[in-house]
């Protein structure tokens, strides 16, 4: 397997983590929106960017990730179990096709954004 080199390897990841967001028995509910909708495109076009930035320091990604999540914890609480469920998957997205040192390095930010997510989700 390659390592994580371009975009359209981060598009690979984040379409494939989604695929596993819908079947999730623990996380599903929170993707309805995206499932079978025309936003669901853009949206993982800005999950590239945001990756993209996090990884490669691309500059593609200016928006704030932490408000829409606490808002959507307002609406319908993320808890930690959530967390565990969303890096399990998302580890799976990411060694499903690629190994190396920036399939390495973005499963690592991945686990610190969750922590620090959840650390700032359950505090509010």
């Amino acid at each position: 397997m390659k390592d994580i080199e371009s975009r359209e390897d981060l598009l690979a990841v984040v379409t494939d983590f989604y695929d596993f967001l819908f079947q999730s028995d623990v996380l599903h509910h929170f993707f309805l929106k995206f499932k079978d909708s025309d936003v669901l495109d853009e949206h993982l076009q800005t999950l590239v960017d945001f990756w993209d930035n996090t990884l490669f320091y691309s500059g593609t990604y200016t928006k704030n990730a932490m408000k829409p999540h606490l808002l959507l914890s307002k609406r319908n609480p993320i808890r930690p179990e959530h967390f565990e469920e969303w890096i399990t998957l998302f580890h799976r997205a990411v060694d499903g096709r690629f190994q190396g040192v920036n399939a390495e390095t973005i499963k690592n930010r991945a686990l610190s954004i969750a922590t620090v997510m959840n650390l700032k989700i359950t505090q509010e």
